[in-house]
């Protein structure tokens, strides 16, 4: 069975464990890190429960993980976990209401411990939709901007997935049975317009056999989209990949919000978050998460 499933119906997992894919060269703004830095967690909801996990720290214009183990882990919970703690909400890059702590929670075995909160926010969430939540004063200030998109929207984004599929050699037979499984409208540069993200499958839609896993990045070209980033995988069981869109927000304070997707794996699942350089997007971090 695919672990998310399995991760969720142990305890709705939370925090760390990878490894830092730095961006090089980046330019960060010291007014955008929140002083000493900042936490960011993705809150998440099943069924009637709330969870907050800590996706990254953001300190010195640099992407780290959250302590992933131990006696690290344990103070980590004892300050970021304790009960009534609150945070900020952000959703499409905007504040989107406040979250507090109810406690700290260490599911057995191989699932990584989290927090069970409460959240009041003007976003949505649920199941595939998630919101962040962050310590920071100054990330993400400013009206969210994430919506469903139009009905011109998604027939694009399906224009688009196909032609991905073409390109990876995948059959047009199978691709024309392609399944969106999200797809998101949010304005990454506040310009007005707004960008889509979305994932797609072909095949099977677990990892019992094949699938065809797709995740785009979708830029505004004229009167339509164009692909500016692709992530394709073909994968079976152990080899199952696939990328879905979690949220997004401005880091850096360049004025284009970093993609933050969460990497589903066979027995495991991580974060990879997107940053747009020199006008191209790219991977600057992977971590979190937690599986066996």
């Amino acid at each position: 069975m695919r672990t998310r499933t399995r991760l969720l119906a142990l305890a709705l997992p939370l925090f760390v464990c990878a490894f830092v894919c730095a961006a090089a060269g980046a330019r960060q703004k010291p007014a955008a890190q929140g002083g000493g830095g900042a936490v960011v967690f993705v809150v998440s909801k099943y069924e009637n429960d709330v969870t907050a996990e800590p996706v990254v720290s953001y300190r010195g214009g640099k992407f780290e993980n959250a302590p992933a183990a131990g006696d690290e882990t344990a103070s980590f919970a004892r300050e970021y976990f304790r009960a009534g703690r609150k945070y900020r909400i952000i959703s499409g890059g905007g504040d989107a209401g406040t979250l507090t702590i109810s406690k700290y929670q260490e599911p057995p075995g191989c699932v990584d411990p989290t927090a069970a909160a409460t959240a009041d926010t003007t976003a949505r969430l649920g199941g595939r939709i998630k919101v962040l939540a962050t310590d920071s004063q100054t990330l993400g200030r400013g009206t969210p901007s994430r919506r469903a998109p139009t009905e011109a929207e998604r027939a694009r984004a399906v224009e688009l997935a196909r032609a991905s599929y073409a390109k990876n050699g995948v059959a047009a037979a199978l691709a024309s049975k392609m399944e969106v499984v999200n797809l998101t409208a949010t304005d990454l540069d506040r310009d007005g317009k707004f960008e889509l993200v979305g994932s797609f499958v072909a095949g099977s839609k677990d990892a019992s056999a094949t699938s065809y896993t797709l995740f785009l990045i979708m830029e505004p070209s004229g009167d339509g989209f164009k692909t500016a980033w692709e992530w394709f995988h073909k994968g079976a069981e152990e080899g199952y990949e696939d990328r879905h869109f979690v949220d997004q927000l401005d880091f850096d304070g360049d004025g284009v919000g970093e993609v933050i997707a969460e990497g589903t794996y066979y027995e495991s699942y991580d974060y990879v978050i997107y940053k747009r350089q020199q006008g191209r997007w790219r991977p600057v971090f992977k971590g979190g998460g937690g599986g066996c």
